[in-house]
């Protein structure tokens, strides 16, 4: 007995009608973009506004210091066991504030090193502005006499 073959088979071959090309796909993503470009802007903005934020508390850009003489130093310790700050009493700058130590050193080693009775070169933040008294420190050095 014969078996029934047949010359065409079955062949499952699945068109790929949705196959897209990069340039295709490049169009969509852009098209995408451009429909979300609100919210990308305003991501942007907020980026932008926080490392001003930054800045302006980090630099001083006219280097703006006061010579001053150390009575007392207090550590002070926050909730947070990572949150630490630095208070000078100082005979010709009032009260000083210290929340970061400079150059990527560890605040509390650096707030060790300060030492009272000697006089400082106390470099401003950029938020005090021109405060002669009570500001905010970002760093010392020590004025050797």
């Amino acid at each position: 007995m014969k078996k029934n073959v047949s010359t065409k088979r079955n062949s499952s071959k699945k068109k790929n009608k949705n196959k897209v090309t990069f340039k295709e796909y490049l169009r969509r993503k852009a098209k995408d973009i451009w429909y979300d470009r609100e919210a990308i802007i305003f991501c942007v903005g907020v980026i932008a506004v926080l490392g001003f934020i930054y800045f302006m508390t980090h630099y001083n850009p006219n280097n703006d210091s006061e010579i001053c003489t150390i009575e007392s130093v207090e550590i002070i310790e926050h909730e947070d066991p990572y949150a630490i700050s630095g208070e000078f009493e100082t005979e010709e700058c009032g009260t000083i504030t210290m929340w970061h130590a400079p150059d990527g050193e560890r605040i509390y080693p650096y707030l060790n090193s300060i030492e009272a009775g000697k006089k400082y070169r106390a470099y401003k933040s950029f938020d005090t502005r021109n405060d002669e008294t009570g500001f905010t420190a970002i760093r010392f050095e020590e004025i050797k006499e």
